[in-house]
């Protein structure tokens, strides 16, 4: 089973809780009053609507960056070597992040790295739909919808600076149609539908030697 930080939006298995199963390693909430027999199944939901918005947490992102990124110099002279010390540092960081918080650190440098657009679509934004593919099924679909009004965004201010510039890199960072309406199969849903259909063969095959018999 899965456990939403009724806080922060934070999510972690069960399983992998450890002593305190239901005490959130990001913000240190304990969240099993959530989780009781009586609410299984409801609570998730309810701290789902209860996340912070990726607004928010994008700006938590931000300005948590200085902590993440001591390094930066005078980036008016050298913008994209800047970018990529930017970028160099983030990665490492996303990769122990849940989705959302990886989606808010990837919106937070990018905005840092404007002056060097082309790095940025290429190394940042490009790179971050590549290298984790499968986090739109964990994202919430205002998270999706945020991200591709940002790249919308992006977009106007990148071609009325560099024209020149080829965004076919911006144009695949944008989750598709199909992965913003994704809904996840609800728990327990393959299983019910096999073993329906085990107990239709079932059924059949009692029929067949019913009638074999009554021949």
């Amino acid at each position: 089973m899965q456990i939403i930080c009724r806080r922060c939006g934070w999510r972690w298995n069960l399983s992998n809780g450890g002593s305190k199963p239901y005490v959130c390693h990001k913000c240190g909430m304990n969240n099993r009053k959530y989780y009781t027999n009586r609410n299984i199944g409801v609570a998730p939901l309810v701290a789902v609507a209860a996340a912070k918005p990726i607004a928010t947490m994008v700006s938590a992102a931000v300005a948590a960056l200085p902590g993440i990124i001591n390094f930066i110099r005078n980036i008016s002279q050298r913008p994209a070597g800047e970018a990529r010390d930017r970028i160099s540092a983030i990665k490492p960081e996303i990769a122990k992040q849940d989705a959302r918080a990886r989606l808010a650190s990837v919106i937070a440098v990018s905005q840092q790295n404007f002056k060097a657009a082309d790095v940025d679509v290429n190394e940042m934004l490009f790179w971050y739909r590549q290298n984790y593919p499968n986090d739109y099924m964990e994202l919430m679909p205002e998270d999706k919808a945020y991200w591709n009004r940002y790249l919308d965004n992006y977009r106007q201010e990148f071609l009325s600076q560099r024209p020149d510039l080829q965004n076919n890199f911006l144009n695949r960072s944008y989750f598709t149609k199909e992965q913003l309406n994704y809904k996840p199969e609800a728990p327990g849903t393959q299983k019910a539908g096999m073993n329906m259909w085990v107990t239709l063969g079932i059924v059949g095959a009692g029929i067949l030697l019913l009638t074999k018999k009554k021949k």
